[in-house]
């Protein structure tokens, strides 16, 4: 049985780029803090910090409800956001 890759396309080219980037190096549709710390370049304790501040995270899905439930992000959200912190110099 051959797997298919859904292509999601994004409103905005950077967003689209990096989306498309992330794919290519294997992530799937949803990443779990391990591999969004990886994509970011913080360790995982960074991540939990981030999460517990509220900022420097894009959204996310929390699986349970207890303080260890698992938290998986969309790679879209993970590619639109990267796009909205990128900062253009002329």
């Amino acid at each position: 049985m051959e797997t298919q890759t859904k292509t999601i396309t994004l409103t905005n080219p950077t967003a689209q780029s990096i989306y498309e980037e992330l794919q290519a190096a294997g992530y799937k549709v949803n990443v779990n803090k391990r591999q969004y710390a990886e994509i970011i370049g913080c360790s995982v304790s960074g991540v939990d910090n981030y999460i517990a501040k509220g900022y420097g995270v894009p959204n996310y899905r929390k699986i349970g409800h207890q303080r260890n439930a698992r938290v998986l992000f969309s790679l879209r959200d993970v590619a639109e956001y990267l796009a909205a912190q990128t900062v253009v110099t002329v």
